[in-house]
């Protein structure tokens, strides 16, 4: 008799614990908005980014930058007020600072600004034979280093700043009669593949909202 109490008192001691780990096992997907919003800003100024030491990524850039964070919080409004020189020219400024941040979000009537670089290494051919030795692939791999930041115009301070980097082979490698390699193409998208989209996709992380699994008791 004792023996089958005893037993009882496992049991009982075995289902309650079993309840714990079910308790505690429960979880609930749930919409974690993004940690920067920018719709309660009615414009916001985009500064064309630079880009070093290729100047034609500049627009391609921008316009990747500004189809990203849209895609990421619909109802976003830019306004796109050219190059950098083009925007301290007409405020008669020569670099950002907090008097002239306020000066662009009144010349421009922008509630925030934003502006980034880009910057890439020079590409690295790679050059890889194949195991029957019957071909020769060629490619070339870059750095790359993307930062962005933006500003309240109303006070001239910084919003919010990101940097991302990323390694990536990339197309556009040639030889010459000469047997030197050379890198280049007339389309940056072509030349660069998805290497700038990628990393606008990385840097406005802080712009979108994701599901994450939290423990509900």
């Amino acid at each position: 008799m004792m023996k089958s109490n005893r037993n009882i008192t496992v049991l009982a001691i075995l289902l309650l614990c079993l309840s714990v780990l079910l308790a505690c096992a429960h979880t609930e997907k749930v919409l974690v908005p993004p940690r920067v919003d920018l719709t309660p800003y009615k414009a916001i100024g985009i500064i064309d980014f630079s880009s070093t030491p290729r100047d034609d990524l500049c627009g391609y850039v921008t316009q990747h930058y500004i189809q990203t964070v849209q895609s990421a919080q619909p109802g976003v409004r830019f306004l796109e007020l050219g190059s950098k020189e083009q925007v301290l020219s007409r405020i008669a400024r020569k670099d950002f600072d907090p008097d002239a941040i306020r000066s662009i979000g009144t010349a421009y009537n922008v509630d925030a600004l934003i502006f980034g670089h880009l910057t890439t290494t020079d590409p690295k051919p790679t050059l890889r034979l194949s195991s029957s030795l019957q071909s020769l692939q060629a490619g070339a791999v870059v750095q790359a280093s993307l930062s962005a930041k933006i500003w309240e115009t109303d006070s001239g301070v910084i919003l919010w700043t990101n940097s991302t980097a990323k390694k990536k082979k990339v197309a556009g490698l040639r030889a010459n009669a000469n047997g030197d390699f050379k890198f280049g193409a007339s389309d940056p998208e072509d030349a660069y593949g998805q290497l700038v989209p990628e990393m606008i996709y990385a840097n406005t992380a802080d712009f979108r909202s994701y599901y994450e699994y939290r423990k509900v008791k």
